[in-house]
């Protein structure tokens, strides 16, 4: 008969944890989304580098205005990319040609993220 209450026992426990896990595991997750910074609205751009003007300034912090011409609506737009724009790799200067797809604010022009397609950049 223990025999029976141990193996009853150990099968209501099972079900009450198997239960119980997925629903804290669900609060974690939920946690997630609040805790994440505010993402960046604008606009998204996809199209060709067209011409290329870097700043004066530091140095160690170049800045440059990227002129991208707009795949679909043909319009050239300029861009402000600097060391605050989401780059792949920041060591590398916005080149004539690129191939970008770029979001930004309509209101200023600061290209928050700045993505060129693979290419060699030697």
């Amino acid at each position: 008969m223990s025999r029976m209450s141990k193996l009853l026992g150990m099968t209501v426990v099972t079900v009450m944890l198997g239960m119980g896990l997925p629903t804290i595991a669900l609060c974690g997750t939920d946690r997630t989304v609040y805790d994440q910074p505010e993402v960046q609205r604008g606009t998204i751009i996809t199209g060709k580098v067209m011409n290329v003007v870097k700043l004066k300034g530091n140095p160690d912090q170049p800045a440059w205005q990227v002129f991208v011409k707009d795949r679909e609506t043909g319009e050239l737009v300029l861009l402000h990319v600097d060391r605050d724009t989401m780059r792949k790799d920041i060591r590398v200067s916005p080149d004539l040609g690129d191939n970008v797809i770029a979001k930004y604010n309509e209101q200023n022009n600061h290209a928050y993220s700045f993505l060129t397609d693979e290419r060699d950049h030697n």
